[in-house]
């Protein structure tokens, strides 16, 4: 479904990814890991259209999308969930979510919105809310809701279970799971990485802006190297 080929992205002179590549197939679930300042939130918001490539490409169902924008890339079918949830705290919990279905047809909204009040029943009580003054895990669940009422094909996280409390880590996860098996393609960034990988079929580890590791969720977990520097074990 997502193909990325030598990647390169810098931020004016520094760069940021050193020639990335990796594949996200359709249907699956893939965990992209990685240390602070590895360079995961910087693929996403590549992926996204926010940040332009210095070269590489970026292919999403045969087209590329490297030179795309924003807009272009959501109607495609690309969501990014981002860090920090970045919720419009003034409006409405249904005010977001509609947010989120700006590029969609209207035809479809409601059916949308009642399956993300499925997922989610407590953003449906809290759908007259001002998304403001909501709990952290709360927003973080508006946040992945705002993203499904855009009709995501691949719908991608961005540390999901930050500032999460641990029974709330393990709902989000459990969520992302739902997602994926409703036929949502996931690419998952997430500092947890023993939960990401647990959770994932493919994963890539990113150090420094390059890619250093590969394999089935599996195999990183039981990578001697992946078990020492990022689950201290």
């Amino acid at each position: 479904m997502l193909e990325v080929e030598h990647l390169q992205v810098s931020y004016g002179r520094v760069p940021a990814l050193w020639d990335v590549s990796f594949i996200v197939p359709q249907g699956e679930i893939v965990a992209l890991v990685g240390a602070n300042g590895a360079g995961k939130t910087t693929t996403l918001r590549t992926l996204s259209g926010l940040l332009k490539p210095k070269s590489g490409k970026i292919i999403f169902n045969g087209v590329r999308i490297d030179g795309a924008e924003s807009t272009e890339i959501v109607r495609r079918g690309i969501v990014h969930v981002p860090e920090a949830r970045r919720l419009f705290p003034e409006m409405s919990v249904l005010e977001n979510l509609l947010m989120g279905a700006y590029s969609t047809p209207k035809a479809g909204r409601a059916e949308r919105l009642e399956k993300v009040f499925s997922i989610f029943p407590r953003v449906k009580e809290r759908q007259r809310q001002e998304a403001g003054t909501l709990s952290g895990g709360e927003q973080q669940m508006v946040a992945i809701s705002r993203g499904l009422m855009a009709d995501p094909k691949l719908l991608m996280f961005d540390e999901p279970s930050l500032g999460l409390a641990p029974l709330l880590v393990e709902e989000m996860f459990r969520v992302v799971q739902e997602i994926n098996a409703t036929g949502v393609t996931i690419l998952l960034i997430e500092q947890n990485t023993q939960h990401a990988l647990a959770l994932a079929q493919h994963g890539y580890v990113l150090e420094a802006g390059r890619l250093v590791l590969s394999g089935t969720g599996a195999e990183l977990l039981a990578n001697e190297d992946v078990r020492k520097a990022y689950l201290g074990l």
